[in-house]
């Protein structure tokens, strides 16, 4: 393999044997192979070098004179004279040197640099990939399906995020993130390999909801104030229908007229005027039928809320200006919770966070994960949960001038409002099979190969596309492993 000056020539271009199109040149690599999405420098006249990206190959061809060795199409992404980057205006000459492209061009190229490190390029490991927290603003998708390595991207992010200065807010699905203050026991290997050793986070708390358990034996019981909830939203989250909601207000106001002003107004409460009123209607009927079954349906599922032991419980709220703590990592743990208990408590809190970030605009950064996002709000009941998407989008919107990062994570991309997909301008997409979620990410995010997207159902795990508004086009990246413990749920 020829050597010139101090870079190594891997191949050279090749003839065309079909039309590639105007940005684009076939390579012929003379020994081994490279991955797709590897950079590459092809000799130009007068000095210039293009800066190309393999995005498909091998392929091998029996010629007539005799080249067997693999065969790659690279994509011509610009050319550099100088300091100087240009548009492709056109393309290199059959035969001219093709040389891996060092590190640092790589990176600056890309653009994929930052204050927080996520891993490295595949198949040119000694290019870092970084992300810039302020771009973390704009809000991150993580997608990709079980097994693929989405909760070790949710990890890294939630110690970067932290070590940036982040105060950080994870509901947890599974309980995974409960015990991040011990340094990882796995793959001590591979974390040296990315030049890390096993590390806790210095300051994590971890809340669990009243009446659930944690693997944490000193996680921190919590309740839900009704009298501080967003009504609109704790309706939408019960599963209120209009004419059940028009009740419920009136009967919160009714309790309000005649409880004293020192004493708030409870679910309990609510529950008992109702309950009057139903008494008075079975001795006296005067309200229509369809007044008296919406408020016997109302009655039901108030009930079933109240069931939960989640609202005006014994314990106390969380505390958020405790949460909008720098570096503290927050876990909410729903390992042991309803999917109601997990959908009140998500509410809640987010809508609790957006407001103290709005009045304290000085308090930290705040990196907020949302796993399994499609369970909370997806696109089946978008037309039943409108008051909690808009919750969710001026969090998103409004919150961004004031540091707010939602981190939208999702199995399913495809079960998302579109409005809330459209909000991560950042994606880290893992491995994917179904076609109709594969397409609605391709869809809605930019800059990427089309030969990347057919490489997505084959991405082995940790392996991800990512995708930033701040990289010139996306990267296939193998995600570092998290350096603090991650709990095993299987």
């Amino acid at each position: 393999m020829a050597r010139r000056g101090d870079r190594e020539e891997i191949g050279r271009v090749m003839y065309d044997s079909e039309r590639l199109g105007a940005t684009s040149c076939m390579i012929s690599v003379d020994k081994g192979t490279i991955a797709r999405g590897t950079y590459v420098k092809i000799d130009g006249e007068g000095g210039r070098f293009y800066v190309g990206q393999v995005i498909d190959g091998p392929y091998y061809f029996d010629s007539e004179v005799g080249n067997r060795d693999p065969v790659y199409v690279a994509r011509l992404n610009a050319v550099v004279t100088g300091e100087v980057q240009r548009a492709v205006l056109d393309r290199p000459k059959p035969k001219a040197p093709v040389c891996l492209l060092e590190k640092d061009l790589v990176q600056r190229f890309l653009g994929a640099t930052g204050n927080m490190s996520i891993g490295r390029l595949t198949g040119q490991e000694s290019v870092q990939i970084g992300l810039d927290s302020d771009t973390l603003t704009r809000h991150v998708g993580i997608f990709g399906t079980t097994g693929s390595g989405k909760s070790n991207t949710i990890q890294v992010m939630m110690e970067e995020a932290s070590k940036a200065g982040f105060s950080v807010l994870v509901f947890d699905v599974e309980g995974e993130y409960v015990a991040m203050d011990q340094p990882s026991d796995k793959l001590q290997g591979l974390l040296e390999r990315f030049g890390l050793k096993p590390t806790g986070i210095s300051d994590l708390m971890v809340y669990v909801p009243q009446n659930s358990r944690s693997r944490r034996n000193d996680a921190v019981k919590f309740g839900i104030s009704f009298e501080d909830v967003d009504l609109r939203v704790f309706s939408e989250v019960a599963g209120l229908n209009s004419m059940e909601h028009i009740y419920f207000l009136d009967l919160i106001e009714k309790v309000r007229a005649v409880a004293p002003a020192f004493r708030e107004v409870t679910l309990k409460a609510v529950l008992e005027r109702l309950s009057a009123r139903l008494r008075a209607q079975a001795d006296n009927p005067t309200l229509p039928g369809i007044v008296a079954e919406a408020h016997t349906t109302l009655y039901s599922k108030l009930t079933v809320i109240e069931g939960l032991k989640i609202v005006d419980t014994s314990v106390k709220p969380i505390n958020v200006m405790n949460v909008l703590t720098p570096k503290k990592i927050s876990v909410v743990d729903f390992s042991d919770a309803s999917d109601p208990v997990k959908n009140i408590v998500i509410a809640d809190l987010l809508d609790k966070v957006f407001k103290q970030k709005m009045e304290n605009p000085d308090t930290p950064k705040l990196f907020i994960a949302l796993e399994e996002a499609h369970t909370f709000i997806s696109i089946e009941r978008r037309e039943h949960m409108m008051a909690t998407l808009v919750l969710l989008l001026e969090l998103a919107r409004r919150g961004r001038k004031r540091g707010i990062c939602l981190n939208i994570i999702s199995q399913q991309p495809a079960r998302l409002p579109p409005e809330l997909l459209e909000l991560c301008n950042t994606r880290i997409m893992h491995r994917m099979s179904s076609a109709t979620n594969i397409e609605v990410l391709k869809q809605s995010t930019g800059n990427v190969p089309e030969s990347f997207w057919d490489t997505l159902p084959s991405l082995g795990r940790g392996e991800a596309i990512v995708a930033s508004p701040r990289y010139t086009m996306a990267v296939i990246t193998q995600i570092r492993p998290a350096a603090s413990r991650r709990l095993t749920t299987e």
